[in-house]
């Protein structure tokens, strides 16, 4: 089976396809530019992270003039909040450019590496939502292409494990979504999931 997953430079994505090739599945992952701040951080980490785990290379795909045209932190100097960190449309946006990619390839699947609803930060990482997203897809493509979401009965902690148990290289991930209070949020929630695990 082949599948095209969404990655990033951060660990959940990286997890996520470790799962899938320990499944032998083919992959075709693609990175997506929305323009954020960290981008080309981002992207070197994923390219980086990749290789050295023999995971297939990503292709980039160019969005980035989508935080440019939407009001959003994540475009902006790199001081990132939780409410300002939020892109809206982000996760749909992702989940259609997957799907194209996929449809044009004649793949039938796509996959995001959205976590546990307890991880919850934003409203479109929620099961409702991607239900809603894979009716939406589906209608405009006229076609059935089925969204993989294999980690989404994990917390962050989890992937953390998991990562370890994998033996991943979890200090070269990198993901950071920039707002404007000083306080990077992404940053900081996956520090307080890693620092108490390194202190046991």
């Amino acid at each position: 089976m082949a599948v095209v997953p969404i990655v990033s430079g951060d660990i959940d994505s990286l997890v996520l396809c470790k799962i899938l090739n320990n499944e032998r599945q083919e992959q075709h992952p693609i990175f997506i530019d929305f323009g954020q701040i960290s981008s080309e951080e981002e992207w070197e980490a994923c390219r980086n992270v990749f290789k050295r785990c023999d995971l297939p290379l990503p292709e980039r795909i160019d969005l980035s003039g989508y935080c440019r045209s939407i009001e959003s932190g994540v475009h902006g100097d790199c001081k990132a909040s939780y409410i300002n960190a939020f892109l809206p449309g982000r996760n749909l946006m992702s989940l259609m450019a997957a799907a194209s990619y996929a449809h044009q390839r004649g793949i039938k699947i796509i996959a995001i590496s959205l976590l546990s609803e307890k991880s919850q930060q934003f409203p479109d990482q929620t099961e409702e939502f991607l239900v809603n997203a894979n009716f939406a897809i589906n209608s405009a493509f006229g076609d059935y292409i089925t969204i993989l979401t294999p980690l989404i009965n994990f917390t962050k902690v989890d992937i953390i494990n998991i990562a370890r148990w994998y033996a991943l290289p979890i200090e070269d991930t990198f993901c950071c979504h920039p707002g404007e209070n000083g306080i990077c949020k992404s940053c900081n929630a996956r520090k307080a999931v890693v620092d108490p695990i390194d202190g046991d």
